[in-house]
């Protein structure tokens, strides 16, 4: 016997609806109408791949509701395409009333964003067990990465900081640059101006194409090529501005060799969607700092609070499932 194919309600109802050039194709589906009509719809629902609850209907009443529409607009609907989705956990449900689809709408929304929450945390949990095992080979060259804006326009930069530690050879090398063509823009009003407070070596004017081509520089050598591994503390919105700046960092280093120092503590915090600002985490770790908003201080210690988060041990996801939904509750 052929295994029953399910779909999902909302697909189905798009393509249905654009199946037939005629409003009442469209209006067919209105709420509350279609689910207080006598309609020969069954529903159910299941769990797909992703782990996302659903609305299905079956292959029959797929067919049934199409054979309604046909008869409705007196024209002829090509067939639903079959469904490549599995799913898992299938029960029927019944939908009377606008009120019981809305009850059941709610409860999948709040099912589905549970699993959601967890299935980000499983990921950000690997991708800091992956971390945690290069900063213990010994053979990676760590870079991280800060960029301080003028507050009052965050298209201009003016600082780039990084801050480079080779684990092969054990040593740490600081660079801070000031942008030549914002020399006139200082903050100050919203976010501190440290840019004259540098603490690990000498800061250096430079015009903004001078400091991309310095930055890649020392992502290519020949001594650390393939090796390289990006930080930064909300690194993402870093690596849009060195995008700006002609940077493409997704071109010199995948996915997997860039981490993000705020994710890593949600990560073991167990809380996707928790950030903790650089400097309150600092201190949370008791790591000590100083002149934070310099991008190269900053550059530093989000360096630094890398290291200690790969030291740190990472809780594992919550074991509870998602509440289950039926129509008994």
């Amino acid at each position: 016997m052929p295994e029953i194919q399910y779909y999902n309600f909302y697909h189905v109802k798009t393509f249905l609806s654009k199946a037939v050039k005629d409003d009442r194709a469209r209006t067919f589906f209105n709420f509350p109408q279609f689910f207080t009509k006598n309609t020969k719809a069954k529903f159910f629902l299941g769990i797909d791949g992703e782990g996302v609850k659903c609305l299905l209907l079956s292959e029959d009443s797929v067919k049934a509701i199409r054979a309604e529409l046909e008869d409705l607009t007196s024209s002829r609907i090509s067939s639903m395409p079959s469904s490549n989705v599995s799913y898992e956990n299938l029960e029927a449900i019944y939908i009377d009333s606008y009120k019981a689809y809305k009850d059941i709408d709610k409860r999948m929304k709040s099912f589905n964003k549970t699993a959601k929450e967890k299935t980000k945390l499983r990921k950000m949990i690997h991708k800091s067990e992956n971390a945690q095992k290069m900063y213990q080979a010994k053979k990676y060259f760590f870079v991280a990465i800060d960029i301080e804006s003028y507050e009052k326009d965050h298209s201009c930069i003016l600082e780039v900081g990084w801050s480079m530690y080779n684990s092969k050879t054990d040593l740490y090398m600081d660079r801070h640059f000031c942008v030549n063509e914002n020399k006139h823009l200082r903050n100050g009003q919203y976010v501190p101006d440290m840019k004259n407070r540098f603490n690990f070596g000498k800061t250096i004017w430079e015009d903004q194409k001078t400091i991309a081509e310095e930055f890649v520089k020392d992502l290519t050598g020949d001594d650390v090529k393939g090796y390289v591994v990006i930080v930064g503390h909300g690194v993402n919105m870093d690596i849009n501005y060195l995008e700006t700046m002609g940077v493409k960092i997704n071109d010199l280093i995948e996915d997997d060799y860039q981490f993000d120092t705020a994710e890593m503590n949600a990560a073991r915090m167990g809380k996707p969607n928790e950030r903790i600002s650089l400097g309150r985490l600092l201190d949370i770790l008791d790591i000590e700092n100083y002149s934070l908003h310099n991008a190269g201080n900053d550059a530093h210690y989000s360096l630094l609070l890398f290291f200690e988060l790969c030291k740190l041990p990472i809780m594992p996801p919550e074991s509870e499932e998602p509440e289950q939904i039926s129509d008994s509750d």
